[in-house]
């Protein structure tokens, strides 16, 4: 028997999806379109009745309907007013979703030929959203919510830059650090983490960014919220105006920081931040280590998964990272250690230059970033 017989053996998941979809939609004609998914293990496909779409997510494992994260933060969520896709039916021994279609078109796609008023105008409602968001953390903990009982704690926001150790630059970058200088980074890295887990936490979407805001019928969506987790008031804000994805000019950056600032003054007052200093020192040491953990996944793609398409962003990341440690005095190994990997990244680009255009130009998501 060949291989190609003993895959065809192996369950797909499009078996499982075809046997959800004769079980929920018995004598109905559908067309089944495969959609680009994103660097989990799940796959997505567009399935067509008629005149109506839906959205079919289709997850590698089964899973308990009653502690299911996603419909866990999904109810949370729309409790609270937040557009994300309505679920319309779940099937976890064979691990299907059944949702909203909210289309194709990420806020990412939209940036380049957006008008400048445009673009102001969905910020704002991303900032009011991530507001939003944080205003349900008393639900969250009324309902006893995943988003309430998950955190960003020490040992999360240390393995993140453990994450992003490993595989920038043990794995990808291959840098030969003394003992002494690894232990350095890992050091302030730490220092850095135990800072981030010591302020106060609201509900943070957790990867809140350009591909995960979705235009459709006239607003803004927010998809892959799963991971939603109670952590620093300014995680989403970092993960949004950093984002590689977009790679916002740092004057409309500072912009949108102000409003956020307002915005979340007149939501919670003095609650989180006694002063804007305090809000600014946040931001800056959590604009780095979300940045950090984000080049941590886009090497893992490539070292470990042999998926190069987004290289080209982990330049991005690096300058807007460098950017950020300009304002923090603390940190001078990871300042170090940033600096040179923006120059061996430039070294990298001139030698291959074919490899850095393709990545940048990729339009396949990558979640969990």
């Amino acid at each position: 028997m060949n291989s190609h017989d003993d895959n065809n053996r192996l369950p797909r998941p499009t078996d499982k999806l075809t046997a959800f979809l004769s079980d929920h939609f018995p004598a109905a004609i559908l067309s089944i379109e495969p959609l680009l998914g994103d660097a989990s293990t799940r796959m997505y496909f567009r399935i067509r009745r008629e005149q109506e779409t839906f959205i079919a997510a289709v997850y590698a494992e089964p899973f308990d309907v009653t502690t299911f994260a996603y419909l866990d933060v999904t109810r949370l969520f729309q409790s609270a007013g937040i557009p994300v896709p309505q679920v319309f039916a779940v099937d976890g021994r064979r691990g299907v979703v059944l949702q909203q279609d909210v289309g194709d078109w990420r806020l990412q796609d939209v940036l380049a030929a957006q008008p400048e008023a445009a673009r102001r105008v969905d910020y704002d409602v991303a900032l009011h959203l991530i507001v939003d968001i944080q205003k349900t953390t008393p639900m969250a903990q009324d309902c006893n919510s995943v988003a309430w009982r998950q955190a960003f704690d020490d040992e999360k926001l240390f393995w993140e830059m453990n994450y992003f150790f490993r595989n920038y630059v043990e794995r990808y970058g291959r840098w030969a650090l003394s003992v002494e200088q690894e232990a350095l980074v890992l050091g302030e890295l730490f220092a850095l983490t135990y800072r981030l887990a010591r302020v106060p936490r609201v509900v943070c979407h957790r990867d809140y960014h350009a591909r995960n805001l979705m235009h459709h019928a006239g607003q803004l969506w927010v998809i892959d919220h799963q991971d939603a987790r109670m952590g620093p008031a300014t995680y989403d804000l970092a993960s949004l105006l950093g984002d590689p994805y977009a790679a916002l000019d740092e004057d409309f950056q500072a912009t949108l920081r102000e409003r956020f600032w307002q915005l979340h003054q007149a939501a919670f007052g003095a609650q989180y931040y006694a002063s804007r200093r305090q809000f600014e020192q946040e931001y800056r040491l959590m604009l780095v280590q979300r940045l950090l953990k984000a080049i941590g996944t886009y090497a893992y793609q490539f070292a470990v998964r042999n998926n190069p398409v987004y290289l080209g962003y982990i330049p991005i990341a690096l300058h807007t990272t460098a950017r950020a440690l300009e304002g923090i005095a603390d940190l001078p190994m990871v300042k170090w250690l940033v600096e040179s990997a923006i120059e061996r990244e430039a070294q990298r680009a001139t030698a291959a230059p074919e490899v850095s255009s393709t990545a940048i130009l990729s339009t396949t998501p990558l979640a969990g970033t």
